[in-house]
């Protein structure tokens, strides 16, 4: 299965490629260096008032925006 990671170089280059999971390692797209796969943490966004994931947040907003003249 092909995802998303993150490579760093040792010149501080850093780039995501779409790779097979099991790949560790790919040449620098900038210096041809050899990258490897850095531990990058999931994004996740809440909001800010109640803390609830912004689904619930977005649909409440629609449907009360609806309801308005």
């Amino acid at each position: 299965m092909f995802k998303v990671f993150d490579f760093k170089c040792d010149k501080g280059h850093v780039t995501e490629k779409m790779v097979d999971a099991n790949t560790s390692s790919i040449p620098c797209p900038e210096c041809g260096e050899l990258a490897t796969k850095q531990l990058a943490a999931p994004m996740s966004v809440l909001e800010g008032v109640s803390g609830a994931f912004p689904g619930a947040a977005m649909k409440w907003d629609k449907a009360h925006s609806a309801r308005l003249p």
